[in-house]
């Protein structure tokens, strides 16, 4: 029992430790974050220009692709209804060539008889 007060007790000190070199690493965060702040600051007003070509570029880029797409994507959806179709109707040939037997000796034996003249 005392084992595991002692184990608690050193789990507890290890948190300590952790909470205070979290606290200092925080710390030292806040300080470059503020310190770094006006950096940042201009370095994105200066990305601005260079973001907008890229969106221009990536937009143009995206109008001449979106038909090649939309083709492309009217063709995917074609050959699934295609796949689907004959994935319903390959199990059901046993029973339609079947049907087509049972109607075949049905109108076989429909036909009129020989009279004898």
């Amino acid at each position: 029992m005392l084992e595991l007060i002692a184990l608690a007790g050193l789990v507890i000190a290890g948190l300590a430790v952790f909470a205070v070199v979290g606290l200092v690493f925080f710390v030292l965060k806040l300080v470059f974050w503020a310190i770094f702040l006006p950096f940042r600051l201009l370095f994105k007003l200066l990305w601005i220009p260079v973001g907008l070509v890229m969106g221009a570029v990536g937009l143009a880029a995206g109008a001449a692709v979106l038909p090649i797409l939309l083709v492309v994507g009217v063709a995917v959806v074609v050959l699934g209804a295609i796949a689907t179709i004959l994935a319903l109707l390959v199990p059901a040939i046993p029973f339609i060539l079947l049907g087509l037997v049972v109607w075949a000796i049905v109108k076989a034996n429909r036909a009129p008889a020989a009279t004898g003249r």
